[in-house]
C-alpha cells in the first residue's frame, strides 16, 4: 500500500508541475501577443491618427513592462516569434478595416481587432482614460494607475 500512495503522490505532483508550466507559458503567450498586437495599433494610430493613439502607447508600455518580468533567458526567441507573428496578424486586420472595398470584411476587421484589443486592456489593472477618475489623471491628460499616483505623491 505504501508503494502505491507514493506513486499517487508522484503522479499528483507531476500533474501539478506540468500545469504550472503551460499556465506559464499561456501567460506569457498571452501577454507577449498582447504587447505584439499594441504595437501594430500604435503603428496604426501612427498613420492614421486619432485620439486613442497615446492611450494605446501608454497600455503597450505596460504590458512591456509585464514581459520584460516574465520573459527568461530560454524563453526570449519563443517570445519574440508570438510577438512578431501577433503583431503581423493585427497589422492585416487594421489594414482590412481601414482599406478593404467590402463594407462586410472592413466591418469584420474592424470588430475583430477591438474584440483582440479589449482583451489585451483586461489585462491591465489600470483605469482607461475615459473612465479613470480626476485625481488620476497625470499632467499629461493620460489615465495613471493608482501605484503610480501613490509613487509621485511619495516623492
Amino acid at each position: 500500500m505504501g508503494v502505491l500512495k507514493t506513486l499517487a503522490y508522484a503522479a499528483v505532483a507531476i500533474c501539478l508541475a506540468v500545469t504550472a508550466a503551460q499556465s506559464e507559458d499561456s501567460l506569457l503567450n498571452r501577454v507577449t501577443e498582447c504587447v505584439g498586437r499594441l504595437s501594430a495599433q500604435m503603428e496604426h494610430h501612427w498613420l492614421l491618427p486619432d485620439a486613442t493613439g497615446r492611450q494605446v502607447e501608454t497600455e503597450r508600455s505596460h504590458l512591456l513592462d509585464v514581459l520584460d518580468a516574465i520573459v527568461t533567458p530560454e524563453t526570449a526567441s519563443r517570445a519574440l516569434s508570438v510577438r512578431i507573428e501577433a503583431k503581423m496578424a493585427h497589422a492585416a486586420l487594421l489594414t482590412q478595416s481601414a482599406f478593404s472595398r467590402d463594407e462586410r470584411r472592413s466591418a469584420w476587421a474592424n470588430k475583430r481587432a477591438r474584440e483582440e484589443i479589449d482583451q489585451c486592456r483586461d489585462m491591465l489593472l489600470s483605469a482607461s482614460a475615459d473612465t479613470a477618475a480626476p485625481a488620476l489623471r497625470g499632467s499629461s491628460g493620460v489615465a495613471e494607475t493608482v501605484n503610480q499616483g501613490t509613487w509621485k505623491a511619495s516623492q
